[in-house]
């Protein structure tokens, strides 16, 4: 816990010294020092995540450069994505510890998350530690293994996509899809840009919501003819093959949806600019989408790290004045419950009569120096990939 805990107390004098104090003096190589702490912290863990341990326990059957067009064209039962067995390739290549590979990806993914934040927020210690309070840190940089580069991509192309600058854009979405399919989305996403966001599209997205809650059955064919490859239809049918009972679809309906719609009704009914209606559009339709078929909430991985930018700029900038605190506050909270329920809210989610949870799975961290299993993750692993 020691690891968490050095990363914390950091982040907390950074937000405090430079985003609300507004500091100047030593902010750049305090960022600095943040970024190798984490850099440290996911780097040299051990076994901690949920997919990690998957992906450490098939490291070895995965290809070096030698055997990578071979593994491609005749092993690549997995359906993994060119762009990330390249990569893991390369690693092994230089040296085929598991270790090695979680180092370097580690050194991708805090590079390009501390990049982002620093260069498209005024208040970047702030993004951090909401991403730290959220899980989003550790979910991004502990489980999500291949789906990171996807989003580190369209972090990178984040710029473009604001100045509509199209064909830089569009290169680093096929670079992001080349790495994990899910970074479709980032083709769909400009045309997100068309929609303005207010109440009335608000409302009318609440009642088409609940036809496709209660009808959801009917509604997946239509949704699989959006998976375009045999990889997407694979996965298609794995998550479509995923039931709740009514109690649990309500559940996934009320985290996912309705806790959201006081901040995206205070938005529409009081943003200055529409600059971030895309942004909420995409949210919330893939909110949405995700009650027909659960896959689909993964998608918003790629616009979680956007949203975080808009609440911090939100909970520090003036402009944002509302009719009273009260309702900012109450703004606030949404977004949190919101954020809250991508993650945490699965944290006493058990397995095996409850005696495993979910939160076994970030919690306790261990290091690669002293290479301690935790017997609750693992046991609750092989149970949840044994489901």
């Amino acid at each position: 816990m020691l690891a968490y805990s050095a990363l914390l107390l950091l982040l907390v004098f950074g937000v405090f010294h430079y985003d609300f104090k507004e500091n100047k003096f030593f902010k750049g190589i305090y960022y600095l020092i943040i970024l190798v702490t984490g850099l440290l912290v996911t780097g040299l863990r051990y076994r901690v995540g949920g997919d990690a341990l998957s992906y450490e326990d098939y490291f070895s059957y995965l290809p070096d450069l030698d055997h990578y067009w071979h593994y491609m064209t005749k092993k690549n039962y997995e359906g993994y994505q060119p762009g990330w067995l390249l990569f893991v390739a390369f690693c092994k290549s230089i040296n085929p510890d598991y270790y090695f590979y979680q180092f370097l990806h580690s050194v991708v993914f805090n590079s390009v998350f501390f990049w982002f934040f620093w260069k498209h927020s005024q208040k970047p210690f702030t993004c951090i530690l909401i991403c730290y309070f959220f899980l989003l840190y550790f979910y991004f940089g502990f489980e999500i293994q291949r789906e990171m580069f996807g989003i580190c991509c369209s972090l990178i192309a984040y710029n473009f996509f604001l100045k509509n600058k199209w064909v830089p854009y569009y290169i680093l979405c096929i670079l992001a899809f080349a790495f994990h399919i899910s970074a479709v989305i980032l083709f769909l996403l400009p045309f997100f840009k068309l929609v303005k966001f207010t109440n009335k599209i608000l409302v009318i997205s609440i009642l088409i919501s609940l036809p496709l809650l209660f009808g959801k059955v009917y509604f997946i064919d239509f949704l699989k003819i959006l998976l375009i490859t045999e990889s997407m239809q694979k996965k298609g049918e794995g998550y479509s093959e995923m039931e709740f009972s009514v109690l649990g679809i309500l559940f996934f309906y009320f985290v996912r949806v309705v806790v959201f719609i006081p901040f995206l009704y205070s938005y529409a009914k009081n943003k200055i600019e529409d600059k971030y209606d895309w942004l909420f559009i995409g949210l919330f339709w893939i909110a949405i989408l995700s009650q027909v078929m659960v896959g689909f909430d993964r998608l918003n991985n790629y616009l979680y790290l956007p949203f975080v930018l808009y609440l911090a700029d939100f909970l520090y900038n003036k402009k944002y004045i509302l009719r009273s605190s009260f309702y900012k506050n109450v703004a606030a909270v949404s977004a949190c419950f919101f954020l809250f329920s991508i993650i945490q809210v699965k944290f006493f989610v058990g397995n095996v009569d409850n005696k495993y949870f979910y939160y076994s799975v970030y919690f306790p961290y261990e290091s690669v120096l002293d290479k301690t299993r935790t017997p609750a993750r693992e046991r609750f692993m092989v149970e949840y990939w044994s489901q």
